[in-house]
């Protein structure tokens, strides 16, 4: 028999009023949310945790974009559990945590936007195990299984090894093509015989709308990964050295490739750029 429940047990906006716009598949590992009546509503965190990773320098829509880049700007928090949350599409200038700061259940940490590969202004919504394994949400928004994510001992907190079973012009959204359009504040969801979930009164996107198939940290084994490569460029600017070969060389871009090679901090750094620059004469530096 199909369970139906038309309310969610977590939250994840401040007006905890949630619309699922898109499911989850294997293609798009993760929920899209949007407030009720297509609202706009600030994010809040999950449950309780410390802030892993911030991006917040992306200006624009990237449609298109893949990996970290289609991320836009994000949050990832690592609860107390050892499971991990992450919120993407933020708008730019929204988000008020900085990495390694404690927050709390409930806490506004940023505003939902349309950075990165995003059609229509909502929320792409992730829940990872602590080896980054990214599992479906759906039993910790519906299932009464958000407890999990409260508080627990400070022990417990500092192991990551505790499993439980990445220009925001907020163009308002509307009826056309691609963007999400749902009315239906009182959306439900069937829970089917093979487990999987259905949703009713909310429209999903394209499958393509979205596209974050790489994990953040490990590069996805089923896709090429793509290098830049500037092997004969001689001198010391890594903005110079991007621009000889016609990619990008903005603070933007250069920070989303330095985080897709390891540097998870970047300010534009004597140190750093050196460290992309080394990268790119070597071929080795990972686009995005």
């Amino acid at each position: 028999m199909n369970e139906r429940r038309d309310f969610m047990d977590g939250h994840v906006l401040m007006d905890m009023n949630e619309v699922i716009s898109q499911s989850f598949s294997s293609s798009h590992k993760a929920v899209d949310i949007v407030g009720a009546g297509n609202s706009i509503s600030d994010v809040i965190a999950f449950g309780d945790g410390t802030v892993e990773i911030v991006v917040n320098t992306v200006t624009g829509n990237r449609k298109g974009s893949r990996g970290t880049a289609s991320y836009g700007n994000f949050i990832k928090i690592r609860h107390d559990n050892g499971m991990k949350t992450l919120y993407a599409h933020l708008e730019y200038g929204s988000i008020s945590v900085k990495a390694g700061e404690r927050v709390s259940k409930g806490q506004k940490i940023g505003r939902m936007g349309d950075t990165g590969n995003a059609y229509g202004v909502h929320l792409h919504f992730e829940v990872r195990q602590s080896d980054e394994t990214r599992i479906n949400p759906y039993s910790y928004l519906f299932e009464g299984k958000a407890s999990e994510f409260s508080t627990m001992d400070d022990e417990i907190s500092d192991d990551e090894s505790v499993l439980t079973d990445s220009d925001s012009s907020n163009e308002p959204l509307g009826d056309t093509e691609g963007k999400i359009v749902s009315e239906a504040s009182d959306s439900t969801v069937d829970k089917l015989e093979d487990g999987s979930f259905e949703f009713k009164n909310a429209v999903e996107k394209p499958d393509e709308a979205i596209d974050s198939s790489s994990d953040l940290d490990i590069s996805n084994p089923d896709e090429d990964i793509s290098y830049l490569s500037n092997p004969e460029y001689s001198y010391g600017s890594i903005v110079d050295g991007l621009k000889s070969i016609g990619a990008d060389s903005s603070f933007d871009y250069r920070t989303l490739v330095a985080y897709e090679n390891g540097i998870h901090n970047y300010r534009g750094s004597y140190e750093q750029n050196i460290q992309l620059l080394s990268l790119l004469k070597a071929g080795k530096l990972k686009k995005v």
